[in-house]
């Protein structure tokens, strides 16, 4: 495959060159270079788009509103709430013999769980700029950093052993905390960002440990080309692309016959985080590789996901293992997580924005649905249908073990003591906010997700910088407002994402009509000279449409944003010893207003019957929309006698959310009602999927 990017000339180690100066640039003069001099060229990068530096986009508006709570509440009290975050894994207590002589079990799980923590709120504190924050979490990296035994290894010697199972699936996620404050050029007490990506390096190069097997220990190929991004040395990526083979069971260069099995067209057989992790990785080393059977094995993973998966709220059923799509079907929080960080990878290999729009709507519907509005609280599982969430009304069986268990209450520990959505979910958002904005192979910028923000970063053939604020209260409203600032105008193309869901977007240029008609992957680019003051407005408007699911199911949709009924819950709070307190409780939800409806619509008269509801909301006002929606959907609705929450034969008062009913031996009312929907992560109880009844 050729080196240079199809389309626009540009070498793709230009292309890579351009990204480092653009982070370099963006952090001050002269950040970066010592640290650059000397080093080999930079390493061939195959991708269509490049990930700029963490902190390079601020969030504004609601966005920041939304993180600054979160950084108040659980991200910086979950230390002092629920084990195993009130534990120092990769810290000066626990990295040791120390936690040998107190263990509770010999496992890799805190470290993974406490890892995810870090990571999150290391990107919030960056987003943020809150030292305090970033204080909590840069302590362990340097004390992991400064702590490696003579060969490199870095982490807890408990499982240093190459023999233990998943004796390396906790780097990955602590290395990828320390790949973003090297990227972000944030202090880290005398320790230079080089030396973090050496000190990688030398882990990885000298350690005997397999990462074809066991299965997680495969994900480090993303660190290890991270670390081969900044260092240079193609031993990692023989190092990486060895792994993937003996992962595979293939010892030769060919692609082996076994990866016929996951091309193949059928559901997958799979744990849903782990599939996640490991099915970005061919994407990811498409990008170092330029090797077409890479990205063609890793599109043929995510196929199978969205043949057969996916559930409305934009995530895949994964009650830990992939699962149908009705109503009752749900998802753990990690897959929210890890699910939109890999689409993030295809859409640097590939430049579709479709990838883009899955982000989006995981992260506008699945993510906040999963989260108290105080963030207070997370669910383990998460589903569509939620009429009740309390420790005994997982309805997940007998896809997982814990039927009637505490996994779907709002908890600061959803999981206790398998604590991974805990700290997992701290990611989630500040992954969206630092994705929002992508190096072009030209030296141009593109807006791949929306949100009000602000982005730095340098452009053209001189690297000259540029700030954009885009405006918006998107995805509560369909336009957004881009401002340039720069100090000498400057040529380069923008790319803007049209989603796939918006057929007849609109764009003006200093308000002049300009052509909105997306390319083959999604994008309308303004290829121009662009001075200071310009101001670009992209209208997407958004049309409500009806989604089917199994059982005489349909949902309700509007642009990036599902609706569902909320549902008026009691909240009760309890303490559970060691995984909460009385400020940080276990809350569990039951439903006190009506939910049994059945939705009388269908798409011949949907903008008849619909009716959107806007609320107006100035430029510069704060809010939380999911607190405060701006905008609800009214619709037609009947009730359906004898819908009610499903019981314990063997337990009478524990209760559960029942399936969709059976209409046709159902009783339904012939009086149409109208009922307000919100957007789907405005809601905790919900009722989503409903049955469809004659209009």
């Amino acid at each position: 495959m050729d080196s240079r990017d199809a389309g626009t000339g540009v070498n793709r180690r230009e292309f890579v060159r351009l990204a480092l100066m653009s982070s370099a640039l963006m952090m001050g003069p002269g950040a970066g270079a010592a640290e650059t001099e000397g080093m080999p060229e930079p390493v061939a990068y195959h991708g269509v788009f490049h990930a700029l530096p963490p902190g390079a986009v601020k969030p504004q508006g609601w966005l920041r509103g939304y993180l600054q709570k979160q950084a108040a509440q659980l991200a910086s009290n979950l230390p002092k709430v629920s084990w195993p975050f009130t534990r120092d894994f990769w810290g000066d207590q626990l990295q040791g013999d120390y936690w040998l002589k107190d263990q509770e079990w010999e496992e890799w799980w805190p470290w993974e769980q406490r890892a995810y923590w870090i990571d999150g709120v290391t990107r919030l504190g960056i987003l943020l700029e809150d030292e305090k924050l970033l204080g909590m979490t840069t302590r362990p990296m340097i004390y992991t950093l400064t702590h490696a035994d003579k060969e490199g290894y870095l982490g807890p010697q408990l499982f240093q052993d190459p023999l233990a199972d998943y004796h390396r699936w906790p780097h990955v996620v602590f290395f990828r905390a320390l790949a973003s404050v090297s990227d972000s050029r944030t202090p880290l007490r005398g320790i230079t960002h080089r030396e973090i990506a050496e000190e990688m390096q030398r882990h990885y190069l000298n350690d005997d440990a397999s990462y074809g097997k066991p299965k997680r220990n495969i994900n480090n190929v993303e660190d290890m080309l991270w670390c081969y991004e900044q260092t240079r040395n193609p031993q990692l990526l023989a190092l990486a692309e060895k792994s993937w083979k003996k992962f595979m069971g293939s010892n030769d260069d060919e692609v082996d016959l076994s990866l016929l099995r996951v091309m193949s067209n059928s559901p997958i057989n799979a744990h849903g985080e782990s599939y996640a992790e490991t099915s970005k990785q061919p994407a990811i080393l498409y990008l170092y590789t330029g090797k077409q059977d890479y990205l063609t094995f890793g599109l043929a993973t995510q196929r199978r996901i969205f043949d057969y998966h996916m559930l409305i709220d934009g995530i895949p059923s994964t009650s830990e293992w992939f699962s149908t799509t009705t109503s009752l079907d749900s998802h753990e929080t990690c897959d929210i997580v890890d699910h939109s960080w890999t689409w993030g990878y295809y859409l640097m290999a590939t430049g579709d924005g479709r990838w883009a729009d899955h982000v989006e709507r995981a992260c506008f519907n699945a993510a906040p649905g999963a989260i108290r509005n105080d963030w207070k609280g997370v669910q383990y599982f998460s589903c569509p249908n939620q009429f009740l969430a309390t420790l005994d009304s997982d309805h997940n069986w007998p896809k997982f073990p814990e039927h009637g268990g505490y996994f779907m209450a709002y908890q600061p520990n959803p999981g206790h003591r398998t604590a991974c959505c805990g700290g997992n979910v701290h990611r989630v958002m500040p992954n969206y906010v630092v994705r929002m904005w992508m190096k072009r192979a030209d030296g141009g910028l593109a807006a791949v997700l929306y949100g009000p923000c602000t982005v730095k970063s340098t452009v053209g053939s001189q690297n000259h910088p540029v700030e954009i604020v885009q405006s918006t209260h998107y995805p509560f409203e369909e336009s957004i407002r881009l401002t340039i600032k720069t100090s000498a105008p400057v040529e380069f193309p923008l790319s803007l994402r049209i989603p796939g869901w918006c057929p007849a977007p609109r764009l003006t240029v200093n308000g002049k009509r300009a052509d909105a008609a997306p390319d083959s992957h999604g994008f309308v680019t303004l290829d121009r000279i662009f001075s200071t003051g310009d101001r670009i407005v992209l209208s997407l408007p958004m049309r409500v449409a009806l989604s089917r699911w199994p059982q005489n199911g349909v949902g309700i949709e509007r642009g990036p944003l599902v609706y569902s009924l909320p549902i008026r819950a009691n909240w009760t709070s309890t303490v559970v010893p060691r995984y909460s307190t009385a400020e940080f409780p276990c809350w569990e939800a039951k439903p006190q207003s009506d939910w049994n409806y059945g939705l009388a619509l269908n798409e011949a008269t949907l903008e008849r019957d619909v009716e959107v509801n806007q609320q107006p909301v100035a430029p510069d006002q704060a809010f939380d929309p999911w607190e405060n929606p701006p905008v609800a959907l009214t619709v037609p609705v009947k009730k359906i006698d004898g819908w009610d929450l499903q019981a314990n034969p063997d337990k009478p008062e524990q209760k559960f959310t029942p399936c969709l009913p059976d209409l046709d031996s159902a009783q339904v009312s012939e009086a149409t009602e109208r009922i307000r929907l919100e957007p789907y992560g405005s809601t905790k109880l919900r009722l989503t999927i409903f049955p469809q009844v004659k209009s």
